[in-house]
């Protein structure tokens, strides 16, 4: 077969890091190919419509792309790109009634903290009036930056967050998110709510010092700034692909990739599988090859006695990279119409939030499900992301006003205790009447309105994407040896290989880690500097927010 040849391939269309370090390579004038395995680009941005004239986002449902410098280096607009917000981006619900909402501005989220807290509420304006007026500097700083190329910065800012609710550096690196909202906050529903965002595992593990009380502070940034797409989240992806091919980049579908190849320690290309589109295609990368699958595939695609004769040390992490914490339990229902929810006489503006939070019951049983989390224990019911994708997108509803609604638990991938991870398909029956009864708990009459169910486990989300292992869909756990400076480097200690995913911040649809891989190519390339490649983080969404936010 004659071989292909490129200035970088790309493995893996994920929109967090291979597709969207593409397109910023693309656009800086090399020749591109992204080598995807399965039939589309976006694996876990996909966008479907279960029920005729009713979308959903299965995976990725809250959108962070507004955050990115890519919305507008990449002029994703002119490709299609509608972002919007709810007026309550975020919160959670409760069984009591009650609900806890955070606002685009500081002093609506006071209030609604502070109907259950006076001091709360002054605290939480504290805390997010200093994290907006600085969060294009911080963004920056924490997602844009590989973090190995200013160690000294992005740590000096991660261990500064404690500094806008008064607590020093030292005190805040000594400290984990359990303490740090017992410290802060009185309020057992705050603590709850607080501790939802970190708990699902997107910056941090809340329970570890330093990295905890991060997680904490960092993941309340992040829900501040969540907003939606409208169509789906896989605008965000299919934007993207159209800036890549129309500067001339080439995708190959359905193409697994089954080696890097590797030539006196460098990465000269990849080798396709036997039942890829192209069997065996040798596709050649003269410049760079960046790997988009994660940590274990790519010593996989690597060969580990190949790796491990380059960087042993590496090799060995590579081997035990931890991804089986925190697997992704979906549910998912057709209803007749949305969830009343309880917690609406309390305020109505849950209503009108697309992405918001069951977060468990007490704050005993948070921190008992937290210590459950950490020894592989399953404790499932008690908290959920639950998504409407009704609530501000039109195309959420059917004409006869069918809607799909999403919940996702995180839960361990294991299951000792049931015999084994084999044992997720025999708990789907299980899992579906728990979670139908705590919706019924939280929205009554929710069970009335069921036209069909089905769940997804983390060993399904595997099986539907095998960089997904242990049903991880943020690129691997963020363990104490697994965190910002201790993450997968993005610069390989194999020339001319760079990695998009395992690496830090969290894979998700803002795509910081295609963003960071870009700029380390491009810089080794001396193709850094061009005039469109400028913009920060945030910059876009500030400046255009009041036209964002749905009346």
């Amino acid at each position: 077969v004659m071989a292909m040849r490129f200035d970088v391939v790309v493995i893996g269309g994920g929109i967090s890091g291979g597709l969207s370090s593409a397109a910023y390579l693309q656009k800086a004038g090399l020749r591109v190919a992204v080598v995807e395995k399965r039939h589309k680009v976006g694996t876990f941005a996909p966008t479907s419509d279960p029920w005729p004239g009713a979308i959903m986002d299965p995976h990725a449902s809250q959108n962070w792309s507004t955050l990115s410098p890519a919305v507008e280096d990449l002029e994703l607009e002119k490709y299609g790109y509608k972002a919007v917000y709810a007026p309550a981006p975020n919160g959670t619900t409760h069984k009591d009634g009650v609900n806890v909402l955070v606002y685009l501005d500081p002093d609506q989220t006071a209030r609604s903290f502070g109907r259950l807290s006076e001091r709360d509420g002054r605290t939480i304006r504290r805390l997010q009036t200093g994290l907006l007026k600085d969060a294009v500097e911080i963004a920056e700083t924490l997602c844009f930056t590989a973090p190995e190329t200013e160690p000294d910065r992005v740590m000096e800012m991660a261990m500064g967050l404690g500094r806008y609710v008064g607590i020093d550096p030292d005190t805040f690196s000594r400290i984990n998110g359990v303490q740090l909202l017992e410290e802060l906050f009185e309020s057992d529903h705050i603590r709850r709510t607080l501790a939802i965002f970190a708990a699902h595992h997107y910056a941090g593990h809340i329970l570890a010092m330093g990295h905890g009380s991060f997680a904490v502070l960092a993941s309340f940034l992040l829900i501040c700034a969540a907003g939606w797409n409208i169509g789906g989240i896989y605008n965000v992806a299919q934007s993207v692909t159209r800036c890549f091919l129309d500067h001339g980049g080439v995708i190959l579908h359905n193409c697994p990739v089954q080696q890097i190849i590797i030539r006196d320690g460098e990465a000269i290309g990849v080798r396709l599988a036997d039942d890829a589109a192209y069997p065996g295609q040798v596709i050649y990368a003269d410049k760079a090859v960046i790997s988009d699958v994660g940590a274990k595939l790519t010593l996989d695609l690597i060969g580990e006695d190949v790796m491990r004769s380059i960087d042993s040390r590496l090799a060995a992490k590579m081997k035990y990279w931890k991804t089986y914490y925190r697997g992704g339990c979906l549910s998912f229902w057709i209803l007749k119409d949305r969830p009343i929810w309880k917690s609406e006489r309390w305020n109505p503006d849950i209503s009108r939030t697309a992405d918001f939070y069951h977060a468990w019951d007490s704050w005993a049983q948070c921190k008992e499900w937290l210590l459950a989390m950490q020894n592989n224990e399953r404790l499932d019911g008690l908290n959920a992301e639950l998504s409407d994708f009704s609530a501000i997108d039109p195309k959420g509803r059917s004409p006869e006003g069918y809607i799909v609604f999403r919940s996702e638990e995180p839960l361990p991938f294991h299951l000792p205790a049931e015999g084994g991870p084999e044992r997720w398909d025999d708990l789907r029956e299980e899992i579906a009447a728990r979670r139908n009864d705590v919706m019924e708990e939280l929205a009554p009459g929710f069970k009335d309105k069921i036209v069909k169910q089905w769940i997804q486990t983390p060993l399904d989300v595997w099986r539907y994407n095998s960089a997904a292992v242990g049903g991880a869909i943020v690129g691997g756990d963020f363990s104490e040896d697994q965190w910002i400076l201790t993450r997968m480097p993005y610069r390989m200690p194999v020339k001319r290989l760079y990695m998009a995913n395992s690496v830090w911040p969290v894979a998700a649809t803002w795509m910081a880690p295609g963003y960071n891989c870009a700029c380390l190519v491009a810089e080794d390339l001396g193709i850094r500097h061009q005039p469109w490649w400028r913009h920060r983080p945030l910059e876009w969404l500030l400046r255009n927010l009041p036209s964002l936010i749905v009346s």
